[in-house]
C-alpha cells in the first residue's frame, strides 16, 4: 500500500500553485531619450567618424545621416545617439576632428 495515496489528488494543485504565472515581456515606460548632433566635416573623415561613433556608443548609436554640401568638399552629418553618450561623443569628435564644425544638439524623445 502506498502511504501517499490519499494525497495524490493534491499534488497537481500544489505544483500549479508553486510555479509562477507566465510573464509577458516588459517594455520600457518610454523610449530612450536621444540627441541629434549636427555638424559639417570633410569628405575623407566620414568613415573614421562613423567608426568612432560606433566604437564609443555601441548600441546607443541610433543612426547617422549624411548629405553633401553644394560646391564644397564637406559633408553635412547628423548623428543620433542616446543622451548619456552625447557629451562623450561630442568631446571625442572635437578632439579627433578639429576641422569639424558642430552646429548644436537637438533633444528627441524626452519623457513627458
Amino acid at each position: 500500500m502506498n502511504p501517499f495515496a490519499p494525497f495524490a489528488s493534491f499534488v497537481p494543485a500544489l505544483l500549479r500553485a508553486a510555479s509562477p504565472p507566465p510573464r509577458a515581456p516588459v517594455a520600457a515606460p518610454w523610449p530612450a531619450q536621444t540627441r541629434t548632433m549636427h555638424m559639417t566635416i570633410d569628405v575623407a573623415s566620414i568613415t573614421p567618424l562613423r567608426q568612432l561613433a560606433m566604437r564609443l556608443c555601441g548600441k546607443a548609436f541610433e543612426f547617422m545621416r549624411i548629405a553633401t554640401c553644394v560646391g564644397d568638399a564637406r559633408i553635412r552629418v547628423w548623428l543620433c545617439v542616446q543622451t548619456p553618450f552625447a557629451d562623450l561623443l561630442g568631446a571625442a569628435i572635437a578632439q579627433g576632428f578639429p576641422k569639424a564644425r558642430m552646429r548644436g544638439q537637438a533633444v528627441v524623445g524626452a519623457p513627458a
